[in-house]
């Protein structure tokens, strides 16, 4: 499952599937997608019923005016290859960095991916982005030229980078597209919190290859003692639900090893028979916590967010940063010429009915996404309004009623996007 998916079954056996076209031309391709959004759909009656297909020059465009605007902001059409190289290996053409806005309006490096052209150019998170190819970030905003700053996802393309570091030496970087292999648990270390050893693990992507990097992770916990776990989601935008299934088995402890319900797939009304139970993993390793803590911005979404509403019933759960993005939804993949159409076809429900929390998850302590410290550092502002709760059972550094600025509209347009988000990186 993918970005909230369940992967295509070979074959017509499974119902809510849909034949691929028997030809590629861009009419089969069209129609291909009218049929699916029309059978499998999440919102399928809301499909408009007159639809010309030969008003759109490709699929893409179709599935863009198909949308249900008032609440899906997800469903696409991908590349095949760089799709399944994501999902299944783990690979990725990226230049191997993040950015976000802070709270002045600069550009930063959040996050930079090992062994990227990022890395090899010494970006650190928290680095200032001061020009994108020669342009200023107030001369990009003011010409709305996010969505091209960073050119298209394919192997060379180059983008050069002014930057000024944390002691304030500004250099130039030119950056160019690889495949890179990403490192899904790049932090994994215990904390000492008073008289409790706390495991902090900052995740990035629900990709296959993240099985044995979790598992790594949490056998080093439990060889270690800890009494506390800090889950970091705060860039993870998505990726298979059966990695979020696994995730959450590690962390729901005895529930897991009974084989308690994970959550529900629920499908549009035309296809409820097909709703689905899917059960925790059985593992043995899993850890017994009493409580666990998730920190999360805005960028944590879909299977993210499942994986926090999945552990709530079985372990007292502690949100601490922003408020999610916000995708209770997921998707099936169909495989069509060298595309996959990633419509929104069903809902995800825990074992306690919860759902539908498009608003996205609220915290229980607000701390900002210290973007000048580093990711584990028990300084950085979310980690150390977790370590106060953990140890004083309040969380002072952070304002409940404060609200963390909101994505630019391009910001979301990138981070949001179901495939890019799960990377969180150009």
């Amino acid at each position: 499952m993918i970005g909230g998916v369940i992967a295509s079954l070979a074959g017509c056996a499974d119902p809510v599937m849909v034949d691929p076209p028997d030809d590629c031309e861009i009419a089969s391709q069209n129609a291909y997608v009218l049929e699916v959004m029309r059978h499998a759909y999440l919102w399928n009656h809301e499909v408009p019923e007159d639809v010309d297909i030969a008003d759109y020059e490709e699929p893409r465009d179709l599935l863009a005016a198909l949308r249900y605007s008032e609440i899906d902001r997800w469903s696409r059409v991908a590349d095949k290859v760089q799709s399944d190289a994501l999902f299944e290996e783990g690979k990725t053409i990226s230049y191997g960095f993040s950015h976000m806005r802070d709270d002045d309006g600069k550009i930063r490096v959040s996050f930079v991916y090992e062994d990227s052209p990022a890395a090899d150019a010494g970006l650190r998170r928290g680095d200032e982005i001061l020009e994108i190819n020669r342009l200023s970030i107030s001369e990009i905003d003011a010409g709305g030229l996010w969505g091209d700053m960073f050119g298209p996802r394919e192997l060379g393309i180059t983008v050069d980078l002014q930057i000024a570091e944390d002691d304030g030496e500004v250099r130039d970087v030119k950056l160019a597209r690889e495949w890179i292999k990403l490192v899904t648990v790049p932090v994994s270390e215990v904390i000492e919190q008073g008289d409790r050893k706390v495991g902090y693990l900052y995740f990035t992507s629900f990709v296959d290859t993240a099985i044995p990097e979790l598992d790594e992770a949490v056998a080093g916990f439990r060889n270690a003692g800890i009494n506390e776990l800090v889950v970091d989601l705060r860039y993870n935008g998505g990726g298979r639900l059966s990695v979020a299934r696994h995730l959450a088995s590690l962390i729901a402890g005895e529930a897991s090893k009974s084989r308690e319900t994970a959550y529900w797939v629920k499908y549009n009304d035309d296809l409820a028979e097909e709703n689905e139970r899917y059960k925790l993993d059985r593992i043995a390793h899993a850890l017994t916590l009493d409580r666990v803590y998730f920190i999360t911005t805005g960028r944590t979404l879909s299977a993210s967010e499942l994986v926090i509403n999945s552990v709530r019933p079985y372990v007292d759960t502690y949100v601490i940063g922003g408020t999610t993005g916000g995708k209770p939804v997921g998707m099936r993949s169909f495989d069509f010429c060298d595309k996959i159409l990633y419509p929104i076809t069903f809902r995800l429900v825990n074992v306690d009915g919860e759902s539908d929390y498009y608003d996205g998850l609220a915290p229980d302590c607000v701390a900002d996404d210290d973007l000048r410290s580093q990711l584990g550092d028990p300084g950085e502002t979310s980690l150390a309004a977790v370590l106060e709760l953990i140890e004083k059972g309040s969380c002072s550094l952070g304002d409940p009623m404060a609200s963390p600025p909101a994505p630019t509209a391009d910001e979301e347009l990138f981070h949001f996007d179901p495939l890019q988000a799960t990377l969180g990186a150009w």
